[in-house]
Formats: C-alpha cells, sequence, structure tokens
C-alpha cells in the first residue's frame, strides 16, 4: 500500500483520537501537502519542531493500528468484498450462459444481485 494512502487511512481510523492540533498539522502535511517549512511557518514553529511533531503523529497512529488492528481488518475485508464481487460476476456469467429456464434464469440473476447489494452494503457501513 502507498505510504501517503496508508497515512490518511490511519488518519481517518483513528484521526480523532488526537488532539486538535494534532489533527491541523498532520492534514496540513498529508491532505495539503505541505512541506516541513512551510508546516513551520505555518504554525509558527522551526522545521525540525514540525518534522518532530509529524513523526510523533505517525508513530500515534502506527501504536493504535498495532493495538487495535482496523486498518488491517478493513483492508481484510475489502479482498475479502473483492473475491465475494468477482464470485458472483462469475456465477452471473455461467447462469447467463446456461440454457435453464428463463424464469428461473431470472431468479437465480435476482438473487444474485441481492448479494451483491447485500454485500456492499455491510462493507459500506464497515
Amino acid at each position: 500500500m502507498d505510504e501517503r494512502l496508508r497515512k490518511s487511512l490511519l488518519y481517518d481510523f483513528y484521526g480523532e483520537l488526537l488532539t486538535e492540533h494534532q489533527k491541523a498539522v498532520f492534514s496540513a502535511a498529508i491532505f495539503d501537502d505541505m512541506s516541513y517549512s512551510e508546516l513551520a511557518e505555518e504554525f509558527d514553529c522551526s522545521r525540525q519542531a514540525a518534522f518532530d511533531l509529524i513523526r510523533r503523529i505517525n508513530n500515534k497512529l502506527e501504536g493504535y493500528e498495532t493495538k487495535l488492528g482496523l486498518l488491517d481488518r478493513f483492508s481484510k475485508a475489502k479482498d475479502k468484498m473483492q473475491e465475494l464481487t468477482q464470485a458472483v460476476k462469475d456465477m452471473n456469467e455461467s447462469v447467463n450462459a446456461s440454457d435453464m429456464d428463463k424464469k428461473v434464469k431470472s431468479q437465480l440473476i435476482s438473487g444474485l444481485s441481492d448479494i451483491s447489494s447485500m454485500s456492499a452494503e455491510i462493507f459500506d457501513e464497515f
């Protein structure tokens, strides 16, 4: 996973556990792509202080992930959802290619669509 994406996901999961100042600095660094010099100017500190704060925030977010594992569970759920989506797609293609009764075929396709929709809703709630 791309490091910037990982940091933004960690922030999404654990950002509310940071102080307002930490959130502001980290958000500026990650989402606004500000350099340490720009952060120092924006938050009235030295470049070294900005660097140290970002490093501490990263360590804090990684610590939360080590203890709680939300990003890991999210990634695994996303992978399983992609597998399920592909399996439903494959089954749908098999049903469409078969010579079965049109009513049965329609019911199967409808059922597969329902499975796919419900799975997506469950994943979206996560």
